[in-house]
């Protein structure tokens, strides 16, 4: 029974231990629910961070940060036009990577413009950022799938 017990509370530490930390919670949305054939559109990113936390912009200036990254599934409903843009990023001089970051605290907000190419496109792959405490610099990844739904004739 000893054995048992003390099993059990091993189990119930190591899974305690082992919960996923995630600082950033995402939603997704189109700027037009419906689009015609041809039209272009954008794709919505929008973060909220946990108060105390930061997450790095998707223009990064400088090497080491994981910068935030949206990777698509591809296929022949859609095309992407450029690339993931970040809105309204605060910028920081940060001592550890030698240059000025951009970042977010709070909310953070990515548009990504594609052309719709076919009826009913099916757009979705996944979203990658670092988000990091202000109060000691821990950084944790974070990878969320996304899939917009655009209703298109």
């Amino acid at each position: 029974m000893k054995k048992i017990l003390v099993f059990l509370f091993a189990i119930s530490t190591i899974t305690a231990s082992a919960q996923i930390l995630k600082p950033a919670k995402w939603t997704f949305s189109s700027s037009k629910p419906t689009a015609a054939v041809g039209e272009t559109i954008d794709l919505v990113f929008t973060a909220a961070i946990d108060e105390g936390w930061y997450m790095y912009s998707s223009d990064l200036k400088v090497e080491g940060p994981l910068p935030t990254t949206a990777n698509f599934t591809k296929n022949d409903t859609y095309q992407l036009v450029g690339k993931l843009v970040p809105v309204k990023a605060k910028q920081k001089y940060d001592d550890i990577w030698g240059g000025k970051v951009d970042y977010f605290e709070h909310n953070a907000k990515f548009i990504q413009k594609v052309k719709i190419l076919k009826a009913n496109p099916v757009i979705e792959g996944k979203i990658e950022c670092q988000t990091c405490t202000t109060k000691d610099g821990k950084c944790v990844p974070n990878k969320d799938k996304f899939k917009f739904d655009v209703k298109a004739k």
